[in-house]
Order: C-alpha cells, then structure tokens, then sequence
C-alpha cells in the first residue's frame, strides 16, 4: 500500500487541479447544514481551513446566524484545546499558521465536531496532517463527527493504524457517506 505522505501528495496534487472549488465549497457546506445532526447541533466544532481544504469560514458564519456556539481548537503540547470564539476577531495566526483562538479554553460538551483530514476512505477513516491529535481528542469524544472532503480525497482503501478513530459522517460535494452505522 503507498505510504500516507505519498498519498497526501497524490491528493493534494489533486485538489490543485480543480478549477471551481469555490463552488464545490458552497455545495459541501450547504449540505452539512442540511444534516440532521448539524442542525439539532447547539454547539460545533469547527477547525480553520488550510490551503487546500474546504473555506470553514462559511460555516462558522453560518453557525452563528443559526444562534450555534462555536468553538475552534488549539494545538497545545497537551493536545488539542477547544475554545469558544464570538467573532473572527477573536483568532489569531497560531502552528503551521492555522488561525487559533485568543479565547480561554473551555470544558463545555460539544455536539458536532468538524474533523480535518488530508485523505479518507469510506470507512470514515482519515489521514491527517500525520500529529495525531485529532485521534488523540475523539478517542473520549462522544459527540458526532464529520469531515468535510472533495471527492478526490476519497480512496478505496489508505494505510490504518490501531489509534486512528472513524468519523461518523464524510460530506462531499457529491455525496453523504454515513460511515458509522452508530450514527442514525
């Protein structure tokens, strides 16, 4: 099986090539607010787009109108924190110049938690930037997850580890992928 770092190049490449993600942005985030787990959702969890990932910003904006908490997190060396913004003034440039919340972090439970990842398969699992800490934080997480992904970075099948955690649900602009049959 070809290794993750190829498998991020192959699919970052990829997602370069498209030409109207702009587009196909509109048409993951309107289709996640159409979930049923998004919309019951009180609180969300929502991680800032790299280059190369679907805008998140939409989203948060979208959560706010809809009167939702929203809380981003922060890499810490303890691993991830989750804190409540109120607007984007409230982020700043934090690793790998993800904008990170200025906001003390918080406890409160959150509902739905937007995951990040570079590769998916249909399972719902994830290769990410290769930290770790998304694994680490939804190993106790109790909520529903989702990942936002073009449809290129859906592959049949990507290397697994034993600590790698499934997200529940994968929007594409194509498709919603229920990849956990706890999630109905």
């Amino acid at each position: 099986m070809i290794e993750k770092k190829q498998l991020r190049q192959d699919v970052h490449r990829q997602i370069r090539e498209l030409d109207d993600r702009s587009d196909r942005d509109r048409v993951i985030i309107h289709t996640l607010t159409e979930l049923k787990a998004w919309q019951e959702a009180d609180t969300v969890a929502v991680t800032l787009a790299l280059d190369l990932e679907i805008d998140t910003l939409p989203l948060i904006r979208l959560a706010w109108k809809a009167g939702k908490s929203v809380f981003v997190p922060k890499v810490t060396k303890q691993g991830l924190t989750f804190h409540e913004i109120h607007s984007l003034e409230d982020l700043e440039p934090g690793v790998m110049n993800i904008l990170e919340p200025t906001t003390e972090a918080t406890m409160r439970s959150i509902d739905v938690c937007i995951v990040p990842g570079r590769v998916f398969d249909r399972s719902g699992y994830r290769i990410g930037w290769g930290g770790g800490y998304y694994d680490r934080y939804l190993a106790t997480y109790n909520g529903t997850t989702i990942a936002l992904a073009y449809d290129v970075q859906l592959l049949d099948e990507i290397p697994i580890e034993p600590h790698d955690i499934p997200v529940e649900f994968i929007v594409t602009e194509r498709e919603t992928i229920l990849c956990s049959p706890s999630s109905l």
